[in-house]
């Protein structure tokens, strides 16, 4: 989840990793490489610039959710706060 702290703590899903997009690549290490990883922020757009560092950074497995955290709590998907 590379949302702000203030979106974090709104809701998110249960067992994310919050790393703010600005500082995820000073944070790869806190990021699995033995496991396929999905990237969420809002809407979208900041995870796919997230997805990109990691897979320039050599994450051989990485998805964006389409649409973000928007999409996903439009699908009735559950949250934690």
């Amino acid at each position: 989840d590379v949302r702000t702290e203030r979106e974090w703590n709104e809701g998110h899903i249960e067992g994310a990793i919050h790393i703010h997009g600005g500082l995820l690549q000073e944070r790869f290490e806190d990021v699995p490489r033995d496991q396929a990883v999905a990237v969420v922020c809002g809407s979208g757009y900041r995870a796919s610039i997230a997805s990109s560092f990691l897979k320039r950074e050599g994450y051989a497995d990485v998805t964006n959710i389409l649409g973000g955290m928007t999409a996903w709590k439009a699908a009735g998907y559950p949250v934690v706060t």
